[in-house]
């Protein structure tokens, strides 16, 4: 009786330190994706500065905020670019179209007015020119 008290004791020791090691695992993890969100989104909002410039000299040269071909063109790339990667390229296909969806939107709030002005603080979550 003794030795299964002891065999259970042990087993449940062992089940503690797989939980605590798991936590610890997990916590390591979730750091990396904190740190990984920060550099997304700071890049998106350099994408978004880009995309604003861009908007300035197609109202300067009187051109639509909207180019399909070049939208597709950076849909493509990115697919290519992912295909050896662990997510389907379709799957970063498909976030790459709301990335542009969303810029373009973004683009064309502050294309109406006559100067523009979008700041670093703003907070566009897309596209693509």
């Amino acid at each position: 009786m003794r030795t299964i008290g002891i065999s259970w004791a042990v087993i449940l020791c062992f089940a503690f330190d797989v939980r605590a090691d798991t936590h610890d695992q997990l916590a390591a993890y979730r750091q990396k994706i904190d740190s990984l969100d920060r550099q997304l989104v700071e890049l998106i909002q350099q994408r978004a500065r880009v995309v604003a410039e861009i908007g300035n000299l197609k109202r300067e040269a009187h051109l639509s905020i909207t180019d399909s071909n070049r939208e597709q063109q950076v849909i493509a790339k990115a697919q290519q670019l992912a295909k050896d990667g662990p997510m389907p390229k379709e799957a970063v296909g498909r976030i790459y179209q709301k990335l542009i969806e969303e810029m373009r939107n973004w683009e064309a709030t502050f294309s109406a007015s006559p100067t523009p002005a979008p700041s670093s603080q703003s907070t566009p979550t897309g596209g693509g020119k």
